[in-house]
């Protein structure tokens, strides 16, 4: 059972600028820690441009957790897609993976999906809440920084 929730948000920039300035962002300057979300503090290991579909990096949190995030889908400069898996904190009872979709429209809205893939009924209902209220408050922020450049 999936539990998802989107965000969007008007950024009134060049797609095509937009693209170019999101692909590279450094993801501590745009994911601040949120209610009980923590913050990222860091990448590593990056194997490949962060627009080439397979690359790959480990994210660092500020709880001292992390998590490897996955190139999936890339059309520049409309859509970007990533999986995270590999929980080290409580998520990982919770979720088998989470897959990110970023879609940014010639209008300037900017559209962020994000599903958690929860392991059982039970694990989704608790993840629910969590993903409804925090996890969409986290994202909003983000969207408001990218926004913000």
């Amino acid at each position: 059972m999936d539990v998802s929730t989107t965000v969007s948000r008007r950024i009134d920039e060049p797609r095509d600028a937009l693209w170019a300035r999101f692909i590279p962002v450094r993801l501590e300057d745009i994911l601040g820690k949120y209610g009980p979300v923590p913050a990222v503090t860091g990448t590593s290991g990056q194997t490949g441009p962060w627009d080439v579909v397979g690359s790959s990096r480990t994210v660092h949190l500020s709880d001292g957790s992390s998590a490897t995030e996955q190139v999936t889908a890339v059309q520049a400069p409309q859509m970007f897609g990533y999986t995270v898996s590999g929980f080290t904190n409580p998520v990982r009872f919770l979720a088998r993976e989470a897959r990110g979709v970023w879609v940014f429209e010639e209008s300037g809205e900017v559209r962020w999906t994000y599903t958690f893939a929860a392991r059982s009924l039970p694990a989704a209902l608790l993840l629910a809440p969590v993903v409804r209220f925090a996890w969409r408050g986290f994202m909003r922020r983000a969207l408001d920084a990218l926004a913000a450049g």
